[in-house]
């Protein structure tokens, strides 16, 4: 299915529906390149899912220890949000799965959408940000460009 989403260039918003089989965060890559969003606030973001993987710190490191998991569905997303810096997003997210166990951690590549997945971004134009190694630790934070 093609990614489709509709702009409010007033108020400054991206709304953006993906179907099923769509991935949830490759998608909203395409739709920071698409609809130039360079820096950007993930509102709200709703759905379900057939696969998800995320990742989650797993020590007080610093940088600290990442554990994958890689979760079935049906999941149902309870919330995402993050940011969009220089056109890539980061973004965390809330999952129940079909024995009501939430998971929760950032969005890596491959979640596949089940039904549909609604996602609204505000788009900020005055501001550009980017994410750098600020500290020497290989952590990216954001900074301003």
């Amino acid at each position: 299915m093609a990614i489709r989403y509709w702009e409010d260039r007033q108020a400054g918003y991206v709304v953006v529906g993906l179907g099923r089989g769509d991935l949830l965060l490759e998608a909203l890559r395409e739709v920071a390149r698409q609809a130039d969003i360079h820096t950007g606030v993930l509102t709200t973001g709703i759905g379900s899912l057939t696969h998800a993987r995320i990742h989650t710190v797993v020590t007080n490191n610093y940088p600290p220890g990442n554990e994958y998991i890689d979760l079935e569905g049906p999941l149902e997303v309870v919330q995402f949000g993050g940011i969009i810096a220089a056109y890539q997003p980061h973004v965390h997210i809330g999952l129940w799965d079909r024995a009501k166990r939430y998971h929760g951690g950032h969005l890596e590549e491959g979640c596949a959408v089940l039904t549909l997945s609604e996602i609204s971004i505000h788009r900020t134009p005055d501001l550009r940000l980017t994410r750098r190694d600020l500290d020497g630790s290989g952590v990216q934070l954001l900074d301003a460009e």
